[in-house]
């Protein structure tokens, strides 16, 4: 169990906000210890149930949001463009819509509705995780940053929305002033949390329009959780992309602390992995079967009777010779550059007997839905043509044509034939090919 206690930051960003629900979730399954959480914008709104610790009803929330939740658009504009905007031309429409937009700005009542529902302002005073928020007060442009003692009574959810106020929504006034989103100061509010006396943060960070002030204290110990791949627009209300970012957030979480591991997939080594160190032994191991050992041979381009330390060496090279770290597992460069070729699922995080399996799975049904075309002749033809390479094929049907052509080839093929397709290779799919081969000799071979 980890013990060290954490300040989370929250950044802001829309509906990427989804990401950090994700990360709310790993942290709980490893148990890390967050009693301060501060948040800028949509930050502030998740760290506001993150503060209530109902993760269930947040997720419930994220999982279903739509556009009406949030925003009173359809109904405002649908009414504007029924009865102005239809009956003018295109460029008076834009100019008109571009107006109201700004001046007016969108109506965000659904969202305050569904914030009294979902947030709990006096469970969140009672509770061990302090909040705190960031927001702008417009006529000085000034700062105002709040723990939760500092905000009135009764009006934590307008604060919360005061932080989140995106500049194409209604303005968020309190007691006559009016607040900007918190975005406009500091987007990532790590000061803040040192400011509370935190020198262990973990930051939520992922690419959003706001500033992020220069972090003052040098001595801090920051964990950043950035996002590893395209979180959608700001104010992107898609239900799939939506669950994918809070599957992202879950798993690159797990990834920073280290409780998954892999470049491109993330993986559960601590179970589940008999499958795995079976193939540990036995990768690089001269073949037995004749026909599989000399086309080994050929994809390394070393003698035929090369043992193990000579052929895990030439597989070294060519990993080398990838963008894959140098520092990780040859075993687990080969998995992962294999399931890219394959086109595996990358948001899964899988043990390593549930994920081999799901190679052989994609192998399969690729072969299946593509049979037809690589045995046409012209397919054939063109893969064992020798002819100058001004580029190697590199996508998922590029990989399982020569797959299935190279481990189909006769014995008696000429081989200036099968260096021909070879030559076609990139370093990935030569690696990819060769595990492949690894895999099922293994499943032939007895325990």
């Amino acid at each position: 169990m980890n013990m060290k206690e954490y300040g989370l930051v929250l950044s802001g960003g829309g509906t990427k906000g989804a990401f950090e629900i994700g990360v709310w979730q790993a942290l709980r399954e490893m148990k890390i210890e967050t009693p301060c959480v501060i948040g800028t914008s949509v930050g502030a709104l998740n760290a506001a149930v993150i503060a209530q610790n109902d993760f269930d009803k947040a997720l419930d929330f994220w999982s279903n949001l739509t556009i009406n939740q949030v925003l009173n658009l359809n109904t405002h504009m649908t009414n504007k463009y029924v009865e102005q905007w239809s009956k003018t031309s295109f460029d008076f429409f834009r100019l008109s819509f571009l107006n109201d937009l700004f001046h007016g700005g969108f109506d965000t009542t659904p969202l305050r509705e569904n914030l009294q529902k979902l947030i709990s302002e006096d469970t969140i005073r009672k509770s061990s995780i302090r909040l705190g928020l960031v927001t702008v007060r417009l006529n000085t442009l000034s700062p105002i940053k709040l723990m939760i003692e500092d905000i009135p009574e009764g009006q934590l959810i307008d604060y919360l929305l005061a932080s989140a106020a995106f500049p194409v929504f209604q303005k968020q006034e309190i007691d006559g002033t009016t607040y900007l989103d918190g975005g406009f100061y500091d987007n990532v509010p790590i000061n803040f949390m040192a400011e509370n006396g935190y020198n262990d943060i973990i930051s939520v960070e992922f690419p959003a329009l706001g500033v992020k002030q220069k972090i003052k204290n040098k001595d801090i110990n920051l964990k950043v959780i950035n996002n590893s791949e395209y979180l959608g627009m700001t104010l992107e209300f898609d239900q799939k992309t939506i669950l994918n970012n809070i599957t992202m957030g879950h798993l690159d979480c797990l990834k920073t602390f280290k409780a998954a591991k892999g470049k491109f997939y993330y993986f559960d080594m601590s179970r589940q992995r008999k499958l795995y160190d079976r193939l540990d032994r036995f990768i690089g191991t001269p073949l037995q079967d004749k026909i599989s050992r000399e086309k080994v041979a050929h994809l390394l381009s070393i003698p035929v009777d090369s043992d193990k330390p000579s052929i895990l060496a030439a597989i070294s090279a060519i990993i080398r010779n990838t963008n894959y770290p140098e520092d990780e597992p040859l075993l687990m460069a080969l998995l992962e550059i294999t399931g890219k070729s394959l086109g595996v699922k990358r948001m899964e995080y899988y043990t390593m007997d549930q994920y081999l399996p799901a190679l052989l799975n994609a192998l399969n049904a690729l072969t299946k839905a593509n049979l037809s075309l690589i045995k046409k002749e012209s397919t054939i033809k063109d893969a064992f043509k020798d002819c100058p390479i001004d580029y190697k094929p590199t996508t998922i049907l590029d990989f399982i044509t020569f797959y299935v052509l190279f481990v189909g080839a006769r014995q008696d093929m000429p081989l200036f034939r099968l260096n021909a397709l070879i030559k076609k290779f990139t370093p990935e799919f030569v690696l990819s090919i060769l595990l492949l081969i690894y895999i099922h000799q293994m499943i032939k071979t007895p325990t």
